[in-house]
């Protein structure tokens, strides 16, 4: 049962940790935006492999905190059991491991295949996270269309949900960014 606990404390801290970097690396391309050189920059400015290794980076510089000492060993782009790369995992002394998947600003049927991908990992000792930004609509907010069809996905329960404006080049409407994180079963 204390495994349990711990492993849920550590997936708060992971969340609070992933949407920090977010919101940071967010702030930050939108006061270079405001200097004029680089106007309309934003989130979506940062590449999905680049978000996913700061997030594995800015985790391991805090990972006393967020592992109350329990030290797991950090990869990137990992080979488990799924038949296909996972974004980043820890690993714990213990066997057991957390695995994190993440797209950025996709198609739903891009968020669905990842889900699908860390839904067939069968070990129970692997916890399982896909984390999307999405790009959306002033209008289609709360909740984007493609944020719908994953909280509809049987195979995931959400963990955080949360929007936030930023800047970008392509669409001549304002662009906001949904952050959603998900366990996967």
């Amino acid at each position: 049962m204390g495994a349990n606990l711990n492993m849920t404390k550590y997936i708060q801290n992971i969340t609070d940790k992933i949407v920090q970097v977010v919101k940071t690396e967010n702030k930050m391309l939108m006061h270079i935006s405001n200097q004029k050189s680089n106007s309309r920059i934003g989130i979506f400015n940062m590449p999905e492999l680049g978000f996913a290794y700061e997030c594995g980076k800015q985790i391991m510089q805090n990972a006393n905190e967020i592992f109350e000492g329990n030290i797991p060993e950090w990869s990137r782009e990992t080979q488990l059991e799924n038949g296909g790369l996972t974004d980043l995992v820890f690993s714990f002394n213990d066997g057991t491991k957390i695995a994190i998947e993440f797209k950025m600003r996709d198609t739903s049927d891009a968020y669905i295949s990842d889900i699908k991908k860390l839904s067939e990992i069968k070990n129970n000792q692997v916890t399982k996270i896909f984390c999307a930004i999405v790009d959306t609509m002033e209008k289609d907010l709360p909740y984007d269309g493609r944020v719908r069809n994953i909280n509809e996905d049987e195979r995931t329960k959400e963990l955080y949900l949360e929007s936030f404006k930023t800047n970008q080049s392509w669409y001549k409407s304002n662009v906001y960014a949904l952050i959603g994180l998900w366990i996967v079963v």
